[in-house]
C-alpha cells in the first residue's frame, strides 16, 4: 500500500510538465504575434503625429505665403496706380521748379542759390531731380513751406533737412527735396 502514493505526485509531475510547456509554448506564441504589432502601432502612432506636426507647419507656411502674396498684390496695384496717376501735359520740369520757388517765397523766406542734379532712380520709369534750396526766415515760415511741400500738387520728397538758428527769431534751412517724373518727362501728381 505503500506504492500508490508514490505514483500520486509522479502522475502529477507527468501532467504537469505538459501543461507547463503548453503554457510556455501559448505564452511564446502569444508574445510573438502581439509584440510586434504593439511595435507596429507604436510607430505607426509616431509616424501620424509627426506627419500631423509637419501638415500643421506646412499649413502654417501657407497662410504665411498667401498673406505675401496678398502684400505683393496689393503692392504691385499701388505701384500701378502710381506710374498712372500723371499731372495734366502742362507740367515739365521747369514747372516743377517754378512751383517749389513759389512755395518757398509765399511764406516771406528768402530762398538762396538753388542747385539741381539728377538722382539716381531704381525704377526705369522714373526720372528722379534733386533740388538743393537754401532758405532764411522764422522757424514759422519754415513750417509753412514744409507744409506747402507736403500738399503740393506735384509728387516730392523731402529727403534731407538741415536747420541752423541765426538770430533771433530767424533761422536758416537748407532742404534737399527730390521730384519725380515719369521717364516720358511729365511729373506725377499726387491724388
Amino acid at each position: 500500500m505503500t506504492a500508490a502514493p508514490a505514483s500520486k505526485p509522479s502522475s502529477r509531475r507527468r501532467r504537469l510538465a505538459p501543461l507547463l510547456v503548453l503554457v510556455g509554448l501559448n505564452t511564446a506564441v502569444f508574445a510573438a504575434y502581439t509584440f510586434p504589432r504593439t511595435l507596429q502601432v507604436r510607430s505607426a502612432t509616431s509616424r501620424a503625429d509627426a506627419a500631423r506636426s509637419e501638415v500643421d507647419a506646412a499649413r502654417r507656411e501657407v497662410t504665411e505665403l498667401r498673406g505675401r502674396a496678398d502684400a505683393i498684390t496689393a503692392n504691385a496695384a499701388d505701384a500701378e496706380r502710381f506710374y498712372t496717376s500723371v499731372a495734366p501735359p502742362r507740367g515739365e520740369l521747369l514747372a516743377v521748379l517754378e512751383d517749389v520757388e513759389r512755395m518757398a517765397r509765399e511764406p516771406g523766406l528768402k530762398p538762396g542759390t538753388r542747385a539741381y542734379s539728377q538722382g539716381e532712380g531704381t525704377d526705369p520709369r522714373l526720372a528722379r531731380v534733386k533740388v538743393t534750396l537754401p532758405l532764411e526766415g522764422s522757424y514759422e515760415q519754415l513750417v509753412g513751406f514744409l507744409e506747402r511741400a507736403e500738399k503740393s500738387k506735384h509728387f516730392l520728397t523731402v529727403d534731407r533737412i538741415a536747420l541752423r538758428g541765426e538770430e533771433e527769431g530767424s533761422a536758416s534751412l537748407q532742404v534737399e527735396l527730390s521730384a519725380y517724373f515719369r521717364s516720358d518727362g511729365r511729373p506725377i501728381a499726387r491724388r
